[in-house]
């Protein structure tokens, strides 16, 4: 085993930075016979501008000012990607974690990816470490950065390699994947007695199905450790010349990621003269924009309702359950040991059982009923993941970069290599563009209606997930011409190009346009013709209110600047719904003793909801009392009186019930228990929003605007923290940009960063684009050079 020497790691370090500096010949560090060289100018809000003559120094410039920044979690997250979380990170560890990454992340992926990467690829993200060990190299251990996030003479501290880059990028692909299943990965184990009979007793039969029946998209996301919604979840619009006010289109990005981690966000603006100039945000450890824009083109991407794995429920061999029917044969399951360390320093075997189509699961966790090897009518599941082996996303963002138009974005996706998520995009000409041209297991229509079969399969496929009869093979993954293997290509994926305007916040492709829905594509991407979310339909009835110019803002078009507008209004789309009918019962209800609640207390509430604007800005009133409300009465049987209508998916359901007398009891019952919440954690319940939301830094509480993903557009995911209020920030907003052109070569670029650039307490830039964001502002975002100069802050040269 390995053991971190502390005084052997200083001495390393010490010797590095001695070498690096007996290379130089200059006094700037820039030798000729230096590997790499940058240039990094850095603007208001902690924006670096590296420019530099080639791909490897200009991932060498990002790597080393992404470390300044925020070199911790990236170490951290190095570990876990190298299956070394159980052994050098205490209580964060998981060693079944570390097994799937060992399962995953091996010698073999990283040479799929070395290959299959182009050399500007591969200068790149090779740059990109030599950046980020320069940093530590020149800092020290012990002058790394402290707080939550800090690693400050930790010793799992150590310079970060190529090979340690490509696993971090990897474990983010794999993050709508293997990442979430790793429990099921391991759980998997067969019986000592290989001869072994599920023992289900005729009269558990029924309990057994009551409890499949019983799963819903929620509790199977919930069970499986998929992000919650709000979690990770995304708005976009691509907005075409026919609607935008100008002959340019617009882009608005508003991904909803975690304020902590390695899923954050980094801004960074790269350049290659006279070949590359991009600027946006990519997250932690990616060396380039995921979500950003050039002079003529810009993208975003949205969470979206594709599964990017299959399951394949394989027939065993009553005789030996290490077997199972692939038609008349039976085929043997191949074994993969992987060996990691404990917390305590030992070493740990575990086995991983594979089949033609992966390795096998243990769904138990999802529902009991599955649980066991084999389950209770004699099969196991095996996992096919989607994006094993996928770097093409890497290239696709790298082409993003370089685009000139729509038509080199479209031909990008074509790879099929962006892993998780719709794109969104727009160009300087006009054109939009929203898509789910992402990696999808290739399950047709017809395949799922023939070989989604047996009891679990249709129960399963109801809840997103397609399980296929492995035991036939006709029922195994198809191919598209081109497309990589068992995946869907480009024609087989829904797109929407237009001149309006295309959206998506994480419902399926069906509606990207109440006047364009898309249809006849397979279940494995989505569902159609079913009802949207609440924040999906207020994505669009802000669209449409604007397009028509109903909604109080100022002037023609769907321009940046009303974009913007659009999203700090902070609108809460339930509560537009039914406020008016909440605050008429509140108000008719003449003794709340029958509710558990007081009189004074509940006649306060009505009115401050009576007063409630309907909106999550700091200064409004209302909006706490409303939340948690919310979260009991969203659930209520009959909650509408209008249905929902799929030739309508925007504007319906509507209306209140209050017609139906349980319904309006339960409205009752729901507004003394939300209120009652908010007293048994100490919240007042006319204090503004910003007191009741917001995030501390450094001793200051900074109020949010925003507030849940389940009714507004403008989403901060926070729990409540009795005493404060909803001061636990796990997600939300995080690099939102809005983008549009004139006929200058400069971009109308804006952006804010809510959790700020850096994770370092210490540094000026841990909370100074937080702060902004809490007042509704904008950075403007400075491309072109005349722009930067007028905000740098300083400039510095960095090479080796």
């Amino acid at each position: 085993m390995f053991i971190f020497n502390r005084s052997k790691q200083l001495l390393i370090l010490a010797l590095v930075s001695i070498l690096l500096v007996a290379c130089s010949n200059s006094s700037d560090n820039d030798s000729p016979s230096s590997t790499y060289s940058a240039d990094i100018v850095w603007t208001e809000y902690g924006i670096p501008h590296i420019t530099a003559d080639n791909w490897g120094s200009l991932g060498f410039g990002l790597g080393n000012a992404f470390a300044q920044l925020n070199f911790c979690p990236y170490m951290k997250d190095v570990v876990k990607a190298n299956g070394q979380s159980a052994e050098l990170l205490g209580d964060e560890g998981n060693l079944s974690f570390d097994f799937v990454m060992k399962l995953y992340n091996t010698e073999e992926a990283l040479e799929i990816a070395k290959t299959g990467l182009s050399d500007r690829g591969l200068a790149l993200f090779e740059g990109y470490a030599a950046g980020i060990s320069k940093y530590l190299a020149d800092t020290g251990v012990d002058n790394l950065a402290q707080g939550e996030a800090g690693c400050q003479g930790q010793p799992w501290v150590r310079e970060i390699t190529f090979d340690d880059v490509l696993r971090s990028a990897y474990k983010t692909i794999l993050r709508a994947s293997a990442d979430p299943f790793y429990n099921e990965l391991v759980a998997a184990a067969p019986p000592e007695t290989l001869a072994a009979n599920p023992q289900v007793a005729k009269h558990e039969l029924p309990t057994l199905l009551a409890q499949l029946r019983a799963m819903t998209p929620q509790t199977m996301a919930d069970s499986l450790g998929f992000p919650a919604v709000e979690m990770m979840g995304s708005n976009a619009y691509g907005v075409g010349r026919n609607v935008s006010g100008s002959n340019s289109g617009v882009l608005f990005g508003n991904p909803h990621f975690p304020w902590r981690g390695i899923s954050r966000f980094f801004m960074a603006h790269q350049t290659i003269p006279g070949e590359y100039d991009v600027m946006g945000a990519g997250l932690f450890g990616i060396p380039l924009a995921n979500i950003g824009f050039n002079k003529d083109t810009a993208w975003s991407h949205t969470v979206s309702t594709a599964r990017r794995f299959s399951l394949h429920e394989l027939r065993l061999n009553p005789e030996n359950v290490l077997e199972y029917y692939y038609d008349d044969e039976l085929l043997a399951l191949e074994t993969q040991t992987v060996s990691a360390i404990d917390g305590s320093g030992a070493a740990v075997e575990h086995t991983f059982y594979l089949s033609r189509f992966g390795p096998i699961v243990d769904l138990g966790r999802l529902n009991s009923a599955l649980e066991g090897w084999p389950t209770f009518n004699g099969t196991i599941f095996a996992f096919q993941d989607a994006n094993k082996e996928n770097f093409r996303g890497l290239e696709a963002w790298i082409g993003f970069g370089l685009a000139e138009n729509m038509d080199d974005i479209v031909e990008d996706t074509k790879t099929i290599g962006i892993p998780w998520v719709n794109t969104i995009s727009a160009d300087r000409y006009g054109d939009a563009l929203y898509g789910d041209i992402s990696v999808v297991p290739h399950a047709t229509t017809e395949k799922i209606n023939n070989c989604v079969r047996g009891i679990v399969g249709p129960l399963l496929l109801e809840n997103g997930v397609v399980s296929l009869d492995g035991s036939d093979s006709s029922c195994g993954l198809g191919n598209d011409e081109g497309a990589p293997a068992n995946v869907f290509g480009y024609q087989s994926l829904p797109k929407l190009r237009t001149l309006q305007y295309g959206a998506n916040a994480n419902d399926s492709y069906w509606l990207p346009n109440p006047a364009n829905l898309l249809t006849g594509f397979s279940q494995a991407i989505g569902p159609e013709e079913y009802e949207q979310s609440l924040r999906t339909r207020l994505t669009f009835v802000q669209a449409e209110e604007r397009i028509a110019r109903i909604d109080g803002l100022e002037g023609p078009g769907f321009t940046n600047k009303q974009v913007r507008a659009i999203f700090y209004s902070a609108r809460n789309y339930a509560a537009e719904l039914v406020n008016d009918d909440v605050v008429a019962i509140c108000e008719a209800v003449e003794d709340w003793s029958l509710y558990g609640a007081s009189n004074a207390t509940m006649k306060q509430a009505c009115n401050i909801l009576g007063a409630w604007d309907t909106r999550h800005t700091i200064d409004s009133v209302g909006g706490h009392v409303f939340t948690e409300f919310w979260r009991i009465a969203r659930s209520l049987d009959n909650l509408w009186a209008v249905p929902f209508d799929p030739t309508d998916p925007v504007h319906t359901p509507n209306q209140l019930n209050t017609a139906d007398a349980e319904l309006v009891e339960a409205v009752r019952q729901a507004l003394a228990g939300g209120v009652q919440v908010l007293l048994d954690n100490s919240i007042a319940l006319d204090l503004p929003w910003g007191e009741v939301q917001f995030i501390e830094r450094n001793g200051v509480n900074i109020p949010l605007p925003g507030g849940s993903g389940g009714m507004l557009f403008n989403v901060i995911s926070a729990n409540l923290v009795d005493g404060e209020g909803y001061s636990d920030v796990r997600a939300g907003n995080s690099y939102i940009q809005a983008v549009s052109w004139d006929e200058t070569d400069c971009p109308d670029a804006n952006a804010i960063l809510t959790y700020s650039q850096s994770t370092d307490p210490a540094s000026p830039h841990y909370d100074d684009a937080t702060k902004l964001y809490s007042q509704s502002g904008w950075i403007d975002l400075p491309f072109c050079k005349r722009d930067q100069d007028a905000q740098e802050i300083r400039r510095e040269k960095v090479s080796q």
